[in-house]
């Protein structure tokens, strides 16, 4: 028994001594190193059309236009943009999403949504984890 306590012990306090930035990650990348998010964002249309970001474990980003209508996907292009297809998260939970000066905040979060805070443009966004079939075009 006192084994066991021991053993428990142990785990609590390796799971409680997690950084904020490891536990946003956990949820970011969610299936088998790999995370499907749709970026929400105030603007007019927000209704019809969005991104989706496909984040990976070693950091990279990919980004996706979103057709909501049709529920399709498609590899986003911008064309003479050089594009930083990078993510982070920092133990203060700054998220950096393609820009590298980043200022969104990681206010809250659970398993299916992120809520972010962008103190430059003091604006709020938000991630939605994708579910079901993700639709993507080629």
């Amino acid at each position: 028994m006192i084994k066991f306590l021991k053993y428990l012990f142990v785990a609590i306090v390796l799971t409680s001594c997690s950084s904020p930035s490891d536990k946003i990650k956990n949820v970011i990348l969610y299936q088998d190193s790999i995370g499907y998010w749709n970026y929400e964002w105030p603007r007019e249309r927000a209704e019809f059309y969005g991104f989706t970001f496909k984040f990976f474990k070693d950091n990279k980003l990919s980004k996706y236009s979103y057709s909501k209508v049709k529920n399709r996907r498609w590899p986003f292009s911008d064309e003479g943009i050089d594009q930083r297809l990078e993510w982070g998260i920092a133990d203060d939970s700054i998220l950096t999403l393609m820009n590298y000066n980043s200022q969104i905040k990681v206010t809250k979060y659970n398993k299916d949504t992120i809520w972010l805070y962008d103190k430059k443009d003091k604006e709020n966004s938000m991630l939605i984890k994708v579910k079901g079939d993700l639709n993507i075009e080629k």
